[in-house]
């Protein structure tokens, strides 16, 4: 029953009443003055509700068109429809505002700009009976960890997205129809969806919540015991509640627990040894038809893992599909000339010879693509290995250098600079003494100054400079003396270009080998081809279509260049992948020691204004332990 019509039903049975408590004595005119006024209120009550109903339109629609104006016309790009990310509608703001005034009175008011900040620390929140149709304004709200907005007009769940804190959510008496968006709330311990809309749980809907323990799906449309199967998937569910569904029938107890043996309540009942025992009995050979298909799901599932990782090592050697003979069967992808001419007699042996030497030609580049990415990856950690050894010895040895002439140093020095009101001394010496001690000070402050300054400047070259020597650890691209960072770039960008040239190299050289062996395939194809036109031509070519063979045998010039736009097709393939390796490993090679090199400048200046700041500050309690200078 809609709200108008509880309201007219409200409205009836309270005219009922009037009527029954009035006296006998009341005319028709009483009872047509309360008719009018009962009509006069609702009439003042409609119009009343129509304007606040049109001002909020009016407002949404304006907000909209200057969304719509800023963002050239086009919807923005956010939480909301036609609006900028981190804006909501003005009833939304308010209604949020109004809940967290209530929930949390500390906070201040609820604005656009201060939303982020507002609602950095709010935990829980309840949004009950507000009138909500989505939850697009969750955005804020990120660190909740209890979240109910059960008792609203929600149609589906998305905008969870972002609270990935969240253990305990209830979205209960709405209208939601679908599960989705809940990928990232691997901590949601409590699910309530009861009293929706669901007719069905979508497969791999709940499977991310690792931590679920309670779900509640009573009085929702779910008809089918698949939607019970996809719950094997959440491993941790503990207590399911399933009740007033149409797949509710005195069997289904036995069935649920058979599929989800895990379960320790059913419909908020604790479920016994007994009931399990049973059930498993029961349902035994149902539940091994869904164990065997879950394990070909899950064998399939690794092995596309498996396939996925093998593509991806292949994508980054270079080598994709040389493996598989896809680059031969492009070749001749979409040549209907080539399917007349292979029904001449030897055309298919020759083809099946040239498509086996082709493909060995492709797999021996393809072996030599994967050895050549392993040892480009070795070169690389033998690489970042002597880096980080040239670092922590460049670091050791400044702690030494700091401490021997730094420390020990200062410690010395100001030993002998003891201010004059420490020294003891004679009230007739005290103005010499004073002026000597001051003297002193001031030229051995000098003098640690420039140790200080000259100390940083070492501090500084030695974490600009790397120390590489001859090991294992270093491999053999390096030796034993003091280089830049920017010299162990060039000398790393010299000796891998280097690696992947003869790569290069290489391969083009078996690539070389397949455009040979087009060749002669080429060869052989038009020397079959001109021995079929001097013999008297189609009639050997059985079985094909005659008027495509009268046209590719038509005459001389015609077949030479059906031969020939096989041959250049053929070539172009073979051009074209060698083109695409040699621009992947040109880009690999940049890229990757663009990023070594943006790391070690990195670090290089965060290591420089770590020394900068550490002599400014041994600077400065040089000064505070020598009041003297300052007097």
């Amino acid at each position: 029953m809609s709200w108008r019509e509880r309201g007219l039903s409200s409205l009836d049975n309270t005219m009922r009443e009037d009527d029954v408590t009035d006296d006998d004595d009341d005319d028709d005119d009483g009872d047509e003055e309360n008719l009018q006024n009962v009509m006069s209120l609702c009439k003042e009550s409609s119009s009343g509700l129509m304007a606040t109903v049109s001002s909020l339109r009016s407002t949404i629609q304006t907000s909209k068109r200057t969304s719509a104006e800023e963002s050239g016309g086009e919807e923005g790009v956010g939480v909301c429809r036609g609006r900028e990310w981190g804006e909501m509608d003005p009833l939304t703001l308010q209604v949020v505002g109004e809940a967290l005034a209530e929930q949390e009175p500390h906070l201040p008011a609820l604005t656009h700009t201060n939303a982020t900040t507002t609602t950095a620390h709010v935990k829980t929140l309840s949004l009950q009976f507000k009138g909500l149709g989505s939850l697009d304004f969750l955005w804020m709200l990120t660190n909740l960890t209890h979240l109910e907005v059960s008792n609203n007009s929600l149609t589906h769940t998305k905008g969870l997205e972002r609270l990935s804190m969240l253990t305990w959510l209830d979205l209960s008496f709405n209208q939601v129809s679908e599960v989705g968006g809940l990928g990232s709330l691997r901590r949601l311990e409590v699910l309530a969806l009861h009293n929706n809309c669901l007719e069905g749980l979508e497969r791999g809907a709940l499977q991310p919540l690792a931590r679920l323990h309670v779900l509640t799906l009573a009085n929702n449309s779910i008809s089918s015991m698949d939607d019970v199967r996809t719950l094997r998937q959440v491993r941790s569910l503990a207590s399911l509640s399933l009740a007033n569904n149409p797949l509710c029938d005195h069997h289904y107890p036995a069935r649920v627990l058979a599929y989800l043996p895990a379960l320790v309540y059913l419909d908020h009942r604790r479920l016994s040894h007994h009931q399990h025992t049973h059930a498993a009995t029961l349902y035994r050979s149902e539940v091994a038809v869904v164990e065997a298909e879950e394990e070909k799901a899950r064998k399939q599932e690794e092995q596309e893992v498996v396939t996925r990782t093998s593509q991806e090592h292949h994508r980054r050697a270079g080598v994709l599909a040389l493996n598989d003979g896809s680059l031969f069967a492009r070749m001749f992808r979409g040549d209907k000339d080539m399917g007349v001419l292979l029904h001449l007699p030897g055309a298919n042996s020759l083809m099946t010879k040239y498509r086996d030497q082709f493909n060995a030609v492709c797999l021996r580049v393809f072996n030599a693509g994967l050895a050549h990415d392993d040892q480009r990856q070795t070169e690389l950690r033998l690489l970042q290995d002597a880096l980080h050894a040239a670092k922590n010895n460049a670091d050791t040895h400044a702690r030494g250098m700091h401490t021997r002439r730094g420390l020990r140093r200062q410690w010395h020095s100001g030993n002998s600079l003891t201010p004059c009101w420490m020294m003891p001394h004679k009230s007739s010496s005290l103005p010499r003494s004073h002026s000597l001690t001051k003297s002193r000070s001031v030229s051995t402050v000098d003098e640690y100054n420039d140790m200080n300054c000259g100390l940083r400047i070492k501090l500084w070259h030695l974490q600009y400079y790397v120390q590489c020597s001859t090991s294992e650890a270093c491999g053999t691209l390096w030796s034993s003396h003091f280089l830049s960072v920017q010299d162990v770039i060039d000398r790393a960008r010299e000796e891998l270009g280097t690696l992947v040239g003869n790569f290069l190299e290489a391969a083009a050289m078996d690539l070389q080998e397949g455009r040979r062996l087009a060749y002669t395939f080429y060869c052989r194809l038009r020397e079959l081809t001109a021995k079929v036109v001097e013999d008297g031509g189609v009639g050997s070519s059985k079985g094909v279509d005659e008027e495509r063979t009268a046209r590719v045998f038509e005459g001389s010039d015609t077949l030479t260049s059906a031969l020939a736009g096989i041959h250049d097709r053929h070539l172009a393939l073979i051009d074209s992948r060698e083109v695409d390796l040699r621009h992947h490993l040109q880009h690999w090679l940049t890229h990757t020691l663009q990023e070594i090199s943006k790391a070690e400048w990195v670090r290089h200046r965060r290591r420089v204004e770590e020394i900068t700041t550490l002599t400014a500050r041994q600077r400065q309690l040089l000064y505070d332990a020598l009041p003297s200078i300052h007097e």
